[in-house]
Order: structure tokens, then C-alpha cells, then sequence
């Protein structure tokens, strides 16, 4: 069962994380513009999130963090 975000994360490229399926694939992507430790930490929270061993809400907020410290959350 997909699990779906309150609010969706939007990024600069014009996509729409609406959900943590696509925020998993969005991290995933080799396009991402940048990996740091905000990416990381995403990555794994979404993960435990998907596992049931975080909340959705903790997932969205490290997604949103890893999109701003690339540049790549849209205002």
C-alpha cells in the first residue's frame, strides 16, 4: 500500500513527491542533484518509514531536508 504525504515535497525540476514510493525512487535516482548527509539520512528514514519503524510525517520532513540542502526544493 503506498503510503501518501500530507503535503507533497516539490522539487525545482518540477516533480511532485507526492508519496513515499516516489520520494524512495526520487533519492534513488542517479540524478539527483546532490548526496550529502541530508540524502543519506533521507534515504534510511524513508526506508524505516516503508518498514514501519518511522512515521510517514518523519519521512516527508527528511525528504524535504535533503531537497533543500541540494537547491532542489521548489519555494
Amino acid at each position: 500500500m503506498t503510503k501518501h504525504f500530507e503535503t507533497p515535497v516539490r522539487l525545482t525540476d518540477g516533480r511532485s513527491l507526492d508519496s513515499l514510493d516516489d520520494a524512495i525512487t526520487a533519492l534513488s535516482d542517479t540524478g539527483w542533484p546532490q548526496r550529502g548527509p541530508r540524502h543519506d539520512e533521507a534515504l534510511d528514514i524513508c526506508l524505516k518509514v516503508r518498514d514501519g519503524h518511522r512515521s510517514l510525517s518523519e519521512g516527508r520532513m527528511a525528504v524535504e531536508m535533503a531537497a533543500q540542502e541540494a537547491g532542489n526544493l521548489a519555494p
